[in-house]
């Protein structure tokens, strides 16, 4: 990833990941953002030299840097009890903006080259995914759960917090938290009875 060397291209990377969020990297023109920033879009150029395609896999790589950092240190802020430790990265996946994976896989990805699509696929799968896997491992040797696969049960666990954060239903009775820590409940004490 080319590092944001200054404030401008700082500010190009927000609004450009802004812009895909909302609308995908099909609907999203250069032109789009340079307008945004009230800049030309042949500076845009400057910072990613590749046109559009560069500035969204800048944008994704940020992005996914932004969220496993940010989960590994919700992780190490709270006590080594793993409920906390799931209920920190769960704030922490709600405290940003959804992450749609599907549309990624859908549309967005479609629509770059295929080798650099498949690099950011595991980009995102290993950034929202290895946090709570370590946490989870780590529970898993001092014998607090019983796991065969850490790595899906995170994934599974980040993919539905993503799926309660982007749903805007109406029907939704309780908030988002009581939810999660009701679903929380749910993968640590298992649905069987025992």
């Amino acid at each position: 990833m080319c590092k944001p060397i200054n404030q401008t291209h700082q500010r190009i990377l927000d609004r450009a990941e802004s812009l895909f969020l909302i609308q995908g990297y099909s609907l999203v023109r250069l032109r789009d953002i340079a307008d945004e920033l009230g800049m030309k879009q042949a500076a845009l150029y400057y910072y990613a030299p590749d046109g559009k395609e560069d500035l969204f896999i800048q944008v994704i790589e940020r992005s996914m840097s932004r969220h496993r950092a940010g989960m590994e240190t919700a992780i190490q802020e709270v006590s080594g009890d793993i409920g906390a430790q799931m209920r920190a990265v769960a704030a922490w996946l709600l405290s940003q903006p959804p992450v749609n994976v599907s549309r990624l896989g859908e549309s967005d990805f479609l629509a770059i080259d295929p080798a650099k699509a498949a690099q950011l696929s595991h980009l995102i799968f290993d950034a929202l995914r290895l946090p709570l896997t370590g946490a989870l491992e780590q529970a898993k040797q001092h014998g607090i759960v019983e796991l065969d696969n850490c790595g899906l049960a995170a994934i599974t666990f980040v993919s539905v917090i993503e799926m309660i954060h982007a749903d805007t239903s109406p029907f939704i009775v309780h908030s988002k938290e009581t939810i999660i820590d009701q679903l929380i409940e749910m993968f640590l004490k298992g649905w069987l009875k025992r």
